[in-house]
C-alpha cells in the first residue's frame, strides 16, 4: 500500500466520523441531546494480513467511540460503536469474488442494530454492540 492510499483509507473511515461528530455535538449540545453511531468492524477486535490501513482506522473509530461516550455523556449525548461482521456488500463482494456468501450477512442486520441501540429508554446506552453473521469466519 502506497501513502497516499493509506492516507485516503484514514480519511474516510477515521477522520469522517470525527467530521461528522465535529460538526453534530454542538447541536445536538444545543436541544440538549442527541446519539451518534459509529460504524466499526470486527477488524477493531482483531487483524488478518493485508489490511492495515483498515484495520488501524477501525481500532481508531471503536476507541473514538468510547472516549466520545465518555466526553459527552455530562451532555446527555449518546455514543455507540456498532461493530459489523461480514457484509453482503460490494466493499467484500467485488474484491474477493471467490467469498462464500453464506458466511456473510444482510446490511440490513446491522441497521435493525442501529435501531435497536437508538431505540433504548433515555437513562440506557449501548456504547458497543457487535452483530456477526452466523457463519463469520473472521471472528471465532
Amino acid at each position: 500500500m502506497d501513502t497516499e492510499q493509506w492516507r485516503r483509507v484514514l480519511l474516510v473511515n477515521l477522520y469522517g466520523p470525527f467530521l461528522l461528530a465535529h460538526a453534530a455535538v454542538p447541536l445536538m449540545k444545543a436541544q440538549g441531546g442527541g446519539h451518534i453511531v459509529n460504524i466499526a468492524s470486527t477488524a477493531s477486535k482483531r487483524a488478518w494480513p493485508n489490511a492495515s490501513a483498515y484495520h488501524a482506522t477501525k481500532w481508531g473509530v471503536l476507541g473514538f467511540s468510547h472516549a466520545l461516550h465518555a466526553e459527552l455523556r455530562p451532555h446527555r449525548i449518546k455514543v455507540s460503536a456498532i461493530v459489523a461482521g461480514g457484509m453482503r456488500t460490494p466493499f467484500l463482494l467485488d474484491r474477493f469474488p471467490d467469498i462464500d456468501t453464506s458466511t456473510l450477512q444482510d446490511p440490513a442486520n446491522v441497521a435493525r442494530a442501529v435501531r435497536f441501540v437508538l431505540t433504548q429508554p433515555e437513562e440506557t446506552v449501548i456504547p458497543e454492540l457487535m452483530v456477526l453473521p452466523m457463519k463469520e469466519t473472521s471472528w471465532p
